[in-house]
């Protein structure tokens, strides 16, 4: 068995607080902290659709113990949009992936529409009138609000916002009146009445909400899924990253971890680093075209 590392480990979450990404990746942690005798330190470090704290990433020493825990889309599309201190998945070295998730359209309880089909006519009806929120410039959120208004052929204010955080208070406070969220995310809100999910961003119902339709259905082929995965610095220590993978895959056994996941309505997807790597490669190429389709590719 590899050695445990011989200091602390910096996680870093490259998104704010109470998110998806925040809570997975510390619930990851926390279970995985007697593995770690120097402890391990979880951060934030938002903004950029994720590059800020990718970059600490990137740029961290090996011997730094600096790790990282994202969705897809930060690693994929981010760097294929703007100019970021990382180009390709080639600049990372994934550990392993944990979970993953899917995008729904969300509006509050007291708004008009009731269906996606009624959102989507109202915005036809008054274009530019409406607006529509999303987390992070470049994310599955951002590409997912894109596609819709693409293949729906509407126009509306789009307003990007930095976390569920902000995002949320600015739904329920009628500052934006749709958002796109992350499973989960909006249960509390749902459950309380002051939500209402109008559809599902990707092919299949899913489970935890089994009336609402995908777009799919609607006939709007678009949903951009999301992973989610630790990863270390191109350079990281071998042992390290095999020690890593295997503290974090107990993890995924763990009884309360199993219902954690199922609280936040996501599903573990175990990858090692090599399958990890795959995938995002996978993404990263099929996406470009999508970039490019949406005029999103950098020149």
């Amino acid at each position: 068995m590899a050695e445990a590392p011989s200091g602390p480990v910096t996680m870093i979450n490259p998104f704010t607080v109470s998110g998806l990404t925040d809570l997975v990746a510390r619930m990851v942690i926390e279970k995985a902290r007697h593995r770690f005798p120097h402890g391990v330190v979880a951060m934030n470090r938002p903004g950029a659709g994720g590059s800020i704290g990718i970059a600490a990433v990137v740029q961290s020493k090996p011997q730094e113990l600096t790790i990282g825990f994202t969705p897809t889309g930060a690693i994929v599309d981010v760097p294929q949009i703007n100019d970021v201190a990382y180009k390709t998945p080639d600049d990372i070295a994934p550990i392993i992936n944990i979970v993953s998730s899917y995008q729904l359209l969300a509006v509050r309880a007291e708004a008009p529409w009731k269906s996606a089909q009624e959102f989507i006519a109202a915005a036809k009806a008054a274009p530019g009138k409406l607006s529509l929120g999303y987390t992070g410039v470049g994310t599955a959120a951002h590409l997912n609000m894109a596609q819709l208004l693409q293949a729906a052929d509407i126009n509306v204010l789009e307003v990007p916002y930095p976390g569920w955080s902000q995002s949320s208070v600015a739904l329920v406070g009628g500052h934006v009146d749709a958002l796109v969220i992350n499973a989960g995310e909006g249960r509390p809100m749902l459950d309380d009445g002051r939500l209402r999910i109008l559809g599902v961003f990707q092919a299949e119902r899913v489970g935890y909400y089994p009336d609402v339709p995908t777009f799919k259905e609607l006939g709007y082929d678009i949903g951009v899924q999301l992973q989610f995965f630790f990863f270390g610095p191109k350079n990281m220590d071998p042992a390290a990253r095999r020690y890593m993978h295997d503290a974090f895959k107990e993890v995924l056994d763990d009884p309360d971890f199993k219902n954690f996941v199922v609280s936040r309505e996501v599903s573990i997807n175990y990858m090692d680093g090599d399958a990890t790597k795959a995938m995002l490669w996978s993404e990263y190429k099929a996406h470009t075209e999508l970039l490019k389709s949406l005029g999103l590719l950098k020149k």
